[in-house]
Protein backbone atom coordinates (compact mmCIF):
# COMPACT_ATOMS: atom_id res chain seq x y z
CA UNK A 1 0.00 0.00 0.00
CA UNK A 2 0.98 3.18 -0.77
CA UNK A 3 0.76 6.67 1.01
CA UNK A 4 1.22 10.43 -0.99
CA UNK A 5 4.01 12.47 0.83
CA UNK A 6 3.41 16.33 0.91
CA UNK A 7 5.60 16.51 -2.06
CA UNK A 8 3.47 14.24 -4.33
CA UNK A 9 5.71 11.40 -4.27
CA UNK A 10 4.10 8.16 -3.25
CA UNK A 11 5.93 6.16 -0.60
CA UNK A 12 4.89 3.03 1.39
CA UNK A 13 2.98 3.19 4.23
CA UNK A 14 5.41 1.67 6.65
CA UNK A 15 8.15 4.38 5.59
CA UNK A 16 5.44 6.88 6.55
CA UNK A 17 4.85 5.73 9.35
CA UNK A 18 8.59 6.02 9.82
CA UNK A 19 9.00 9.15 8.80
CA UNK A 20 5.74 10.71 10.60
CA UNK A 21 4.86 14.35 10.15
CA UNK A 22 7.83 15.92 11.37
CA UNK A 23 9.80 14.27 8.12
CA UNK A 24 7.48 14.86 5.84
CA UNK A 25 7.19 19.00 7.24
CA UNK A 26 11.22 18.81 6.76
CA UNK A 27 11.22 17.01 3.66
CA UNK A 28 8.24 20.17 2.28
CA UNK A 29 10.73 23.10 4.18
CA UNK A 30 13.65 21.47 1.90
CA UNK A 31 11.24 21.62 -1.45
CA UNK A 32 10.46 25.10 -0.99
CA UNK A 33 13.77 26.24 0.34
CA UNK A 34 15.37 24.89 -3.05
CA UNK A 35 12.66 26.89 -5.40
CA UNK A 36 13.84 30.10 -3.52
CA UNK A 37 17.13 29.35 -3.87
CA UNK A 38 16.60 28.57 -7.72
CA UNK A 39 14.38 31.85 -7.87
CA UNK A 40 17.64 33.88 -5.93
CA UNK A 41 19.92 32.43 -8.54
CA UNK A 42 17.93 33.40 -11.58
CA UNK A 43 17.38 36.87 -9.86
CA UNK A 44 21.62 37.10 -9.60
CA UNK A 45 21.97 35.71 -13.16
CA UNK A 46 19.39 38.34 -14.46
CA UNK A 47 21.27 41.16 -12.25
CA UNK A 48 24.62 40.58 -13.73
CA UNK A 49 23.64 40.22 -17.47
CA UNK A 50 22.02 43.32 -16.98
CA UNK A 51 25.28 45.07 -15.47
CA UNK A 52 27.34 43.79 -18.42
CA UNK A 53 28.45 39.94 -17.26
CA UNK A 54 28.36 36.89 -19.28
CA UNK A 55 27.28 34.41 -17.51
CA UNK A 56 29.65 30.98 -18.20
CA UNK A 57 28.03 28.69 -15.85
CA UNK A 58 24.97 27.72 -13.81
CA UNK A 59 25.38 25.15 -11.20
CA UNK A 60 28.91 24.20 -12.22
CA UNK A 61 29.35 20.63 -9.99
CA UNK A 62 32.71 19.45 -9.21
CA UNK A 63 34.04 16.55 -7.52
CA UNK A 64 35.26 19.44 -4.90
CA UNK A 65 31.69 21.22 -4.57
CA UNK A 66 29.54 23.32 -6.64
CA UNK A 67 29.78 27.23 -7.75
CA UNK A 68 26.05 28.78 -8.07
CA UNK A 69 27.78 30.94 -10.91
CA UNK A 70 30.45 31.34 -13.01
CA UNK A 71 30.63 34.69 -14.87
CA UNK A 72 32.94 37.05 -16.73
CA UNK A 73 33.28 40.66 -17.69
CA UNK A 74 35.99 42.58 -19.49
CA UNK A 75 39.28 41.07 -17.68
CA UNK A 76 37.30 39.72 -14.54
CA UNK A 77 36.44 35.85 -14.33
CA UNK A 78 33.97 35.81 -11.16
CA UNK A 79 32.81 33.27 -8.78
CA UNK A 80 29.46 33.67 -7.49
CA UNK A 81 27.67 32.28 -4.84
CA UNK A 82 23.88 33.30 -4.21
CA UNK A 83 22.58 32.77 -0.67
CA UNK A 84 18.36 33.15 0.06
CA UNK A 85 17.76 33.65 3.93
CA UNK A 86 14.77 34.87 5.82
CA UNK A 87 16.60 38.12 6.03
CA UNK A 88 19.64 39.49 4.86
CA UNK A 89 21.51 39.76 7.79
CA UNK A 90 20.82 35.54 8.31
CA UNK A 91 22.45 35.20 4.80
CA UNK A 92 25.28 37.49 5.12
CA UNK A 93 26.13 35.06 7.98
CA UNK A 94 25.75 31.97 6.00
CA UNK A 95 28.91 31.58 4.20
CA UNK A 96 31.16 29.71 6.81
CA UNK A 97 34.78 29.33 6.66
CA UNK A 98 34.37 25.19 5.29
CA UNK A 99 31.58 26.76 2.47
CA UNK A 100 34.41 29.08 1.67
CA UNK A 101 37.03 26.45 1.48
CA UNK A 102 34.81 24.38 -0.90
CA UNK A 103 33.91 26.78 -2.80
CA UNK A 104 37.79 27.50 -3.58
CA UNK A 105 38.60 24.35 -4.39
CA UNK A 106 35.48 23.73 -6.89
CA UNK A 107 36.88 26.99 -8.25
CA UNK A 108 40.45 25.69 -8.84
CA UNK A 109 38.64 22.36 -10.73
CA UNK A 110 37.15 24.61 -12.80
CA UNK A 111 40.04 26.31 -13.82
CA UNK A 112 41.71 23.13 -13.98
CA UNK A 113 38.53 21.93 -16.66
CA UNK A 114 38.43 25.18 -18.36
CA UNK A 115 42.46 26.38 -18.71
CA UNK A 116 41.50 28.94 -21.62
CA UNK A 117 39.84 31.21 -18.73
CA UNK A 118 42.75 33.54 -19.03
CA UNK A 119 41.64 36.40 -16.88
CA UNK A 120 43.79 39.18 -15.40
CA UNK A 121 41.34 39.28 -12.27
CA UNK A 122 39.44 36.05 -10.37
CA UNK A 123 37.12 36.78 -7.38
CA UNK A 124 34.25 35.46 -5.45
CA UNK A 125 31.16 37.44 -4.95
CA UNK A 126 28.24 36.46 -2.76
CA UNK A 127 24.51 37.98 -3.80
CA UNK A 128 22.33 37.59 -0.92
CA UNK A 129 18.64 37.55 -0.83
CA UNK A 130 15.54 38.07 1.95
CA UNK A 131 12.13 36.83 1.87
CA UNK A 132 11.27 40.88 1.73
CA UNK A 133 13.04 40.89 -1.94
CA UNK A 134 16.03 42.67 -0.96
CA UNK A 135 19.14 42.18 -2.63
CA UNK A 136 22.99 42.80 -1.50
CA UNK A 137 25.86 42.08 -3.63
CA UNK A 138 29.15 41.64 -1.59
CA UNK A 139 32.58 41.78 -4.20
CA UNK A 140 35.78 39.55 -3.29
CA UNK A 141 34.33 37.76 -0.09
CA UNK A 142 36.72 34.89 -0.31
CA UNK A 143 40.72 36.40 -0.46
CA UNK A 144 42.50 33.23 -1.59
CA UNK A 145 43.09 32.94 -5.13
Amino acid sequence: MLTQNGLGYKIPNKVAAKQGPAFLQKQRNGSVAYTQGVAAEQQACDWLEQDGWTVLLRRARTHRGEIDIVASKAAVLCFVEVKKRRSIEEALVSLQPAQQRRLFRAAECLLQKHPYWQYEEMRFDLFVFDDAGRMERLENVIRQM
